[in-house]
């Protein structure tokens, strides 16, 4: 797309590390290449903290905030949102995997509405 306006991924985690790898792995090979991704950590218990430093230090797409206090599930997921700096943003929670295309078939197809939605599939752990 010309001129594709930036879009931002919020991700909120906590305690995700099951899934996580996985979910930053579809999210990185979008084939939009306008985005960012902003996550926001709850102060995980588990080893959902050591993946999201691992995968940011790799790849500049990713601004990972830094981890204070546990704000619960809407206050982090706004965080999230107040830093996002796209034109767009677009939620995503710690245990999606996107199709590689989501990204920029949103853009194309919110033309001059405020929103744009997908359907999701539900899937079990094996996928």
């Amino acid at each position: 797309m010309l001129n594709s306006p930036k879009v931002s991924i919020a991700l909120a985690t906590y305690n995700g590390e099951d899934y996580l790898a996985e979910q930053l792995e579809s999210l990185l090979i979008q084939d939009y290449q306008n985005l960012e991704i902003v996550i926001s950590d709850d102060c995980s218990s588990d080893g959902t903290w050591d993946i999201l430093e691992k995968y940011a230090k790799n790849n500049n797409k990713i601004r990972l905030l830094p981890r204070d206090f546990n704000r619960g599930y809407v206050k982090n997921f706004a965080r999230t949102f107040s830093e996002c700096t796209g034109t767009f943003i677009s939620p995503c929670d710690q245990d999606d995997i996107w199709h590689p295309n989501k990204v920029r078939r949103l853009v194309e197809s919110i033309e001059n509405y405020d929103l744009a939605y997908c359907n999701s599939r539900f899937c079990d752990s094996l996928g």
